[in-house]
């Protein structure tokens, strides 16, 4: 039997394999939310976050192209918006999500205009300005009255609904879940379903040459403003969700401060940029070998570094040399890794292209006989 055996992209068989690593990926979760523990569910939960929140930098980063440094004010900012509401005004945490993704994608869009003049390191050097800009406005004393300054915004909460199977505080890590779960779903659906679209194409022209995909028509400026503002929005919600969770928001937290947008962009390569599965990856390869190394180092997990402190010492030597270890190995991402282990057993084939088609076709008419008088 020769192998590599050849697949075509679309074919029943390419179908059965994408529906059982579905499967195989639902029946992870759903175990883990039915049987796992709280502090194992807490961390599955951040995981998820942080995956929604890399999913929207992967469409900016991986696939059109455009580096940012900034997302973690998009990420604060939303949880930011939700804290405001709730701890100041008496919103309901629910009715501050739809805001929190309205205002992130409205800022994403105006971020996003020097990306219409500016590319590669220079737009890295304007969103780490908007994300060390962030961190200083939530500690300026003028606006302490509405962010609480270097205090922040304490005691939130966001108990199940009465229509949920969920009992209160006792199942509040389970609503958390499965609540991340299903928006870092919906997200997933809404990348990869823009990335096989036409505007898809268009992103992937900007990222491989901007000057050739003017001429064929892409409009540039329409690309970037809508990658930045759904990519902001993406990270908004996650945010939104992680400050009910955390039940505060503080200047300190890591993934509000310049520090959250490396660690975005960290699980962007890590699971492999321009993938669908990759901010998922990413993400867990992140905060396990995270969670571990902080654990080596310091003897916490990662329920406690992420609500602010920072990892260090042994901890921190630790984990940057894992990182280094894992782009060596897999320089394309873990998915990419991943691809190149399966391209030994199975070659995905690409789509056969269509056949031409005869517009306004018409049955042959019999000769007609033309007889003179």
């Amino acid at each position: 039997m020769a192998w590599p055996k050849d697949v075509r992209r679309g074919s029943a068989w390419h179908r059965v394999g994408q529906l059982v690593l579905f499967g195989l990926v639902a029946l992870f979760f759903i175990r883990a939310g039915l049987t796992w523990n709280r502090s194992g569910i807490g961390q599955l939960t951040d995981m998820l976050l942080f995956a929604t929140a890399a999913v929207g930098l992967n469409l900016l980063v991986g696939v059109t192209g455009q580096i940012s440094l900034g997302h973690s004010a998009f990420f604060g900012l939303g949880a930011y918006t939700s804290a405001v509401l709730v701890g100041q005004y008496g919103w309901t945490p629910g009715w501050t999500f739809p805001v929190s993704i309205v205002l992130c994608f409205a800022v994403g869009m105006v971020v996003g205009l020097p990306a219409l003049r500016l590319k590669g390191v220079y737009l890295a050097l304007v969103s780490i300005a908007l994300a060390t800009t962030f961190t200083q406005l939530l500690n300026w004393d003028r606006l302490a009255w509405l962010t609480g300054g270097p205090i922040g915004i304490k005691g939130l909460s966001y108990l199940p609904p009465s229509w949920t199977p969920f009992d209160g505080r006792a199942d509040l890590g389970k609503w958390f879940f499965w609540m991340s779960l299903v928006v870092f779903v919906i997200c997933t659906l809404i990348a990869s379903s823009m990335i096989r679209s036409r505007f898809g194409r268009s992103m992937v022209a900007v990222r491989d040459n901007e000057t050739a995909a003017a001429v064929m028509g892409v409009n540039l400026a329409a690309v970037k403003t809508l990658v930045f503002g759904l990519s902001a929005a993406m990270a908004g919600i996650a945010g939104s969700i992680f400050a009910m969770k955390l039940t505060l928001v503080e200047p300190v937290v890591q993934f509000f401060t310049l520090f959250g947008s490396i660690f975005l962009l960290v699980m962007v390569v890590l699971g492999g940029a321009g993938s669908t599965w990759g901010p998922l990856v990413g993400a867990f390869i992140f905060v396990y070998v995270r969670d571990w190394a902080s654990g080596v180092g310091e003897g916490n997990g990662v329920l406690g570094l992420f609500e602010g402190t920072r990892i260090g010492g042994l901890g921190g030597i630790v984990f940057g040399v894992l990182l280094i270890v894992i782009v060596f190995v897999a320089p394309f991402g873990a998915v990419g890794l991943l691809r190149k282990a399966r391209a030994k057993v199975v070659r995905v084939l690409p789509r056969p292209p269509a056949l031409p088609t005869v517009a306004n076709a018409q049955e042959p008419q019999p000769p007609t006989t033309v007889v003179s008088g």
